[in-house]
């Protein structure tokens, strides 16, 4: 049985620390988001940004620039907190169980590992019902700029990813210049994984013939979302603005609350290590990406 002492405790947070950053910094699913959003700084509670649709293109350059502005449509992003805690019974310290400590140590760190994916997903889910700066859902046959929205009852097929490759063809910015979009990845949850497969993965037919879909995206499955979602999507992830937006205010970082005198040690018999993080998700540019939901 070991004596619980502070340079116990300080060798026991130290071992914890390095078991977390190594288990966040590769837990399973951490970067996916990294494929369809932005990581953006955040300085404020919150932050403001403009719409990134009238970024100029060339001119030829005559008597003098012509110089272009950020759209004035802008929306706000909030920065909210979170927090992922668990306590360690002193007897599991005394009893030398620092095994099923780690245990629970590793559970917290793929936890926060994956957070951001699984905002990001929420946020893609959020995209068909969660209205933008110009009134209309991020995924809407209403926006100004065009329509990025098939429609529901769209099932994976050649037929409505033709439909979305023209949606995305036909985007045009503020002045009226064709943005020329094409899809490179096709987003997809557990409900449309296999339809996804089916179109992109199989090099030949049923009836023998070349699949002409074959490799031409690369698909992105967000695993959070639910089994029964059946939203999807073609986007263009190839120009340097992606339609998602990670804000991150405070990184996720592990605390912990070891001291012998604290009153949680006193009165609960406990130490505690937990997580915190200021961040939230937001919408980018949502002429990149055309969205349906299959039936």
């Amino acid at each position: 049985m070991a004596t619980i002492t502070n340079e116990v405790l300080q060798g026991l947070n130290t071992n914890i620390n390095v078991t977390w950053q190594k288990r966040f910094s590769t837990a399973v699913n951490a970067d996916i988001w990294e494929k369809i959003a932005m990581p953006m700084n955040s300085k404020n509670a919150s932050e403001k940004y403009a719409f990134l649709g009238a970024i100029p293109d060339l001119r030829e350059f005559k008597d003098e620039r012509v110089p272009g502005t950020l759209s004035g449509f802008s929306y706000e992003i909030n920065n909210k907190k979170f927090e992922s805690t668990i306590d360690v019974d002193r007897d599991l310290i005394e009893d030398d169980r620092t095994g099923q400590i780690m245990l629970w140590v590793n559970g917290l760190s793929t936890k926060a590992g994956q957070a951001y994916t699984k905002l990001i997903s929420q946020t893609f889910k959020l995209g068909f019902s969660t209205a933008i700066y110009d009134g209309q859902n991020f995924f809407s046959a209403s926006h100004t700029l065009g329509s990025n929205y098939l429609s529901a009852g769209k099932d994976i097929n050649g037929t409505n990813v033709d439909a979305a490759e023209l949606l995305l063809a036909g985007q045009v910015d503020d002045k009226g210049s064709p943005c020329g979009y094409k899809g490179t990845h096709l987003i997809v949850g557990p409900y449309n994984r296999a339809a996804a497969n089916a179109l992109v993965n199989v090099s030949t037919l049923s009836g023998g013939a070349a699949n002409p879909y074959y490799k031409r995206y690369e698909i992105v499955e967000l695993p959070y979302l639910a089994v029964g979602d059946k939203q999807w999507a073609i986007a263009d992830l190839s120009q340097g603005v992606l339609p998602f937006i990670m804000q991150i205010r405070v990184a996720i970082t592990l605390m912990s609350k070891t001291d012998l005198n604290s009153d949680r040690a006193f009165d609960k018999d406990v130490f505690t290590w937990g997580t915190r993080g200021r961040h939230n998700a937001g919408f980018g540019n949502h002429q990149l990406i055309v969205g349906a939901v299959a039936s």
